[in-house]
């Protein structure tokens, strides 16, 4: 598999193990020390926005070649270091565009205290 860059949007098997697959954002594997067996992952949800943590909603503004059919939200707090095995090559996949970039930093920073 070849390395993928952060801001990718990709289906993955679920790490949660919620569901069989969800989408991800990738935040690290190119630069990832151990590329070769570690990809860190951002989790997509459909139902993240009844959470009481910072649930952003993932709109078409912030993805480029890649849209969802319900309404979708960053989970912040579901950050996953996977194998890159596990990211389905055969599915959809896309990236963030700068507004989307800019979604996920702030959200990032918002599990700060």
């Amino acid at each position: 598999m070849s390395k993928l860059s952060a801001g990718d949007v990709r289906w993955a098997q679920d790490p949660t193990d919620a569901h069989a697959q969800r989408p991800v954002i990738v935040l690290a594997h190119e630069t990832h020390p151990f590329s070769a067996t570690d990809c860190t992952v951002m989790c997509i949800g459909t139902s993240a926005g009844k959470y009481p943590q910072t649930t952003p909603e993932l709109t078409d503004e912030h993805l480029s070649g890649i849209s969802f059919n319900e309404t979708s939200y960053l989970m912040p707090w579901a950050l996953y270091t996977i194998p890159p095995g596990t990211i389905l090559n055969g599915k959809a996949k896309g990236e963030l565009t700068d507004t989307g970039r800019r979604l996920v930093k702030k959200s990032l920073i918002s599990l700060l205290p």
